[in-house]
C-alpha cells in the first residue's frame, strides 16, 4: 500500500450501501481425520455482500496468516475495474490487527468496522475449501527432514555445517548450470551420478543432481507444464523463514548452523507431479561429502577437469573424485543443441571476418567477381570452416573467442583467457569473462576492461570513419557488445545516469540500433526525468510498439497534464495494446515472456515492466491513467450497447 494507491482509491466511485467483508482465512484442504503433513492453506478473501462478488488474493502455503496480504487483496479488489472498480461504504473484519492496518481507508471515506462474525462470507470459505481440497488435498506435502530413513538431528547438524562451508566458498562464481559435473567416487546413490552448480544467475544457489546425462538434458528443455519429466535431487539455500515449516522448526529448535544472512540448506528429491521425499542417512552423508569437497576445491583444480578431495562426513572420512566431462572431452555443436542450448549467433561472425580477410588479400575487380567468389568459396561452407588463416595476434585471439561463443560453460572462460594471453586487448575475451562472472562487481570490471581494450584496438580514427553505421563493420562489434554490457551492469548497480549516457552514445554511433538499445534507454530517461532526451528519442524512432506509444503518452502527460494532447496520446497507446493499463494499475509483476507479438498480452507484460517505475514516480500519472482507462472502458461498453440496440432493430425490421 502506498500514497499513490490511496489517491487512486479516493477518486473511485463510491457505493455507500455496499459492504465488504474479508480477511485472511485458514482453509483446511483435507477431510477430518485425513493424514496430511500440512493440511491448511491461508488465503485473503473479500466479499462484496450486495454485489455478490468475491476476490481472493495471494495464497499462503503456511502460516501464520499475514494481515498485510488482506490489505493488498482489498486494494486489488477496489482498484481493478474487472473485479470491483469502486469504493464500498463499509468494510467489516473480525481481526483487530487487520482493522488497525485498514485505518487508512478513512482517508478514502470508507468506514472500517470490527465485528464478531462475518456471516455472509462463511459460504464462500466452504466453497473455497472444497475447491482447494480438490486441487491441493491429494498433492504430496513437503516431508520433514527427519522423515528420511535413520536421519537424526546430529546428522542434520553435520550436513548443515558442510552446507555453510559450501555457501561461504561460492563455487558458482566459477561454474554455471551449463557445466555438467560427474561424481566418479564414491559410488553415488541412485539419481546423484551427475550434478550442476546453481547460482550463476544470482537467483537460486546450490546444486542439482541427476541420474543420467539424458535426465539433465530433459530438465534443461523443461517447459512450463508444472510437472517434471524426470526426478531430480536438489540442495538449495533459502532464508530460514522461507523454509518448509518442519525444516524451520528443526533449525530454530536445535540451533543448526546457518550461512550469513540466516540462510539455510534444503535437501530434497522432487519427482513427477511435485512428489517429494527427503534424503536417507546414507544419501545425506553423500551430499554432505559433495558439499565439503566443493568447499575445498580451487579454481586451478576445476580447470584441470578432474580432481580428488578427501573430506570428513558424519559417517567418517571419504575420498571424492569429481570431473567436468565437457572439459576433458569437448561436446560438439550438435551435442550442445541436444542438451537444449541455443546456438550463439556471435559465432557466425567468424564467416564475416573470413570474407573480409579474403577480400583484403584478394581485392575483387568488380561486384560480379565478388559475388562469384562468394558463391564459389563461401556459400554452403560451415561457419566454423574458414577459408583464410588468422595471422595477427588479434586475429588469432578473436578466433578463440568465436570458438568460445560456439561452446558453453567453463570452456568459454578457458578460451577467453587463452585469447588474452595472445592479445591483451581482445575485447570479446573480456566480454566473455564478464558474462561468466559470478558477481556483479566482477561483471562490471570486465566490461569496463572490454571497452578500454576495444577502444585501443580500434583506434580513434575508426570512431570517426564508421560513425553512423558502426554495427555494419564486423571489427567494431566487440566494442558495441562491451559498451552495451557495461551499460547494463551500471543499470543493475543503480548507476542509471551513467547507463543512459552509454546507451545514447551507442545509438549515436549506430542509429540503426541493431542491438535494440533504445528499448533499454527509453525507460531510463523517463525514470531519470530526462524528458528532453526522451522526446528526442521518441522522435528519432517513430514506431507503434506499446513501449513507444505508452512512453509517448506518459511524456505528453508530464509536459501538459490532463490535456487534450495527453488524452490523444493515451488513446493511440490504448489502440496499440489495450492490456497495458491493467498491468500497470494492478502492480502485477509477471515473468517476461520468451517472445511476443505487437498488441498481445505478452507485449503488455514487457511494456508494463519497463515503464512501471516511470509511471509510478510521475505525480498523479497513475490516477490519470486510471481515469483514462475507465473512460475507454465506458466508451467500449457504450459502443457494444449501441451495437446490440442496432442489432435488435435490425431483427425487428426483418420480422416485419
Amino acid at each position: 500500500m502506498n500514497t499513490d494507491q490511496i489517491q487512486r482509491l479516493k477518486v473511485l466511485p463510491r457505493r455507500d450501501s455496499e459492504i465488504w467483508q474479508g480477511g485472511v482465512f485458514s482453509i483446511s484442504i483435507s477431510e477430518p481425520g485425513a493424514s496430511v503433513a500440512q493440511n491448511s492453506l491461508y488465503v485473503p478473501v473479500w466479499l462484496a455482500v450486495r454485489d455478490d462478488k468475491v476476490h481472493s488474493g495471494k495464497l499462503q502455503m503456511s502460516g501464520p496468516a499475514d494481515p498485510a496480504e488482506a490489505v493488498s487483496a482489498l486494494l486489488d479488489f477496489a482498484l481493478e475495474s474487472q473485479w470491483g472498480g469502486y469504493r464500498p461504504g463499509i468494510v467489516e473484519v473480525i481481526d483487530p490487527d487487520l482493522a488497525r492496518q485498514l485505518a487508512f481507508l478513512a482517508e478514502a471515506g470508507i468506514e472500517v468496522r470490527l465485528v464478531e462474525q462475518l456471516a455472509a462470507i462463511d459460504e464462500v470459505i466452504e466453497s473455497l475449501r472444497k475447491d482447494f481440497a480438490e486441487r491441493f488435498g491429494n498433492r504430496p506435502q513437503v516431508p520433514a527432514p527427519l522423515d528420511g530413513r535413520d536421519v537424526t538431528v546430529e546428522r542434520m547438524r553435520s550436513f548443515a555445517e558442510a552446507a555453510v562451508d559450501f555457501h561461504r566458498a561460492k563455487p558458482w562464481q566459477y561454474l554455471t548450470d551449463a557445466d555438467l559435473i560427474r561424481i566418479e567416487k564414491p559410488e553415488p546413490p541412485q539419481g546423484m551420478q551427475y550434478a550442476t552448480l546453481l547460482g550463476a544467475g544470482r537467483a537460486v544457489f546450490g546444486m542439482s543432481f541427476y541420474r543420467t546425462l539424458d535426465d539433465y538434458a530433459a530438465l534443461r528443455r523443461f517447459s512450463d507444464t508444472g510437472d517434471f519429466a524426470n526426478s531430480v535431487w536438489q540442495v538449495t539455500f533459502t532464508a530460514i523463514n522461507e523454509l518448509p515449516p518442519a525444516d524451520e522448526e528443526l533449525w530454530r529448535q536445535h540451533d543448526l548452523p546457518r550461512a550469513a544472512g540466516d540462510i539455510c540448506p534444503l535437501a530434497i528429491w522432487i519427482g513427477r507431479k511435485g512428489k517429494m521425499k527427503r534424503a536417507s542417512a546414507s544419501q545425506l552423508a553423500f551430499l554432505e561429502g559433495v558439499l565439503r569437497a566443493w568447499a575445498a576445491t580451487t579454481e586451478t583444480e576445476i580447470d584441470s577437469g578432474r580432481w580428488q578431495k578427501t573430506v570428513r562426513t558424519f559417517d567418517g572420512e571419504s575420498e571424492y573424485t569429481l570431473t567436468l566431462p565437457d572439459l576433458l572431452k569437448h561436446p560438439s555443436h550438435q551435442e550442445w543443441m541436444r542438451r537444449g542450448f541455443e546456438p550463439d549467433r556471435r559465432a557466425h561472425e567468424r564467416t564475416f571476418t573470413d570474407i573480409n580477410r579474403y577480400f583484403a588479400e584478394h581485392p575483387p575487380a568488380s561486384v560480379d567477381e565478388m559475388n562469384a567468389v562468394l558463391n564459389r568459396r563461401f556459400v554452403g561452407r560451415r561457419y566454423d570452416q574458414s577459408v583464410t588463416k588468422a595471422e595477427t595476434p588479434l586475429e588469432r585471439a578473436q578466433e578463440l573467442c568465436y570458438d568460445a561463443f560456439d561452446t558453453h560453460g567453463r570452456r568459454r572462460v578457458q578460451l577467453a583467457r587463452q585469447a588474452l594471453e595472445l592479445y591483451p586487448d581482445c575485447a570479446d575475451a573480456y566480454v566473455i569473462l564478464a558474462e561468466q562472472a559470478g558477481t556483479l562487481e566482477a561483471e562490471l570490471e570486465n566490461y569496463a576492461k572490454a571497452v578500454e581494450s576495444a577502444e585501443r584496438a580500434l583506434g580513434r580514427e575508426a570512431f570517426k570513419e564508421h560513425a553512423g553505421h558502426f554495427w555494419g563493420v564486423t571489427e567494431t562489434r566487440p566494442y558495441m557488445r562491451a559498451r552495451a554490457g557495461l551499460a547494463l551492469s551500471l543499470e543493475a548497480m543503480g548507476r542509471l545516469n551513467e547507463a543512459a549516457d552509454h546507451y545514447q552514445a551507442l545509438l549515436e554511433l549506430n542509429p540503426n540500433d541493431n542491438q535494440g538499445l533504445r528499448y533499454s534507454l527509453m525507460p531510463l530517461l523517463l525514470q531519470l526525468n530526462r524528458d528532453a532526451d526522451a522526446a528526442r528519442l521518441l522522435k528519432a524512432y517513430d514506431e507503434t510498439s506499446a513501449n513507444w506509444t505508452y512512453a509517448r503518452a506518459l511524456l505528453a502527460f508530464r509536459l501538459s497534464g490532463r490535456s487534450v494532447a495527453a488524452r490523444r496520446e493515451f488513446r493511440t497507446a490504448f489502440r496499440s495494446n489495450p492490456h497495458v493499463p491493467d498491468l500497470l494499475l494492478s502492480g502485477a509483476e509477471l515473468p517476461p515472456p520468451p517472445h511476443y507479438e505487437l498488441g498481445s498480452p505478452e507485449e503488455a507484460i514487457v511494456c508494463a515492466e519497463e515503464l512501471r517505475h516511470a509511471f509510478e514516480e510521475t505525480p498523479e500519472a497513475m490516477d490519470w491513467l486510471a481515469t483514462e482507462y475507465q473512460q475507454r472502458q465506458r466508451d467500449a461498453e457504450a459502443k457494444q450497447k449501441e451495437l446490440r440496440r442496432k442489432e435488435r432493430q435490425k431483427r425487428k425490421r426483418k420480422k416485419r
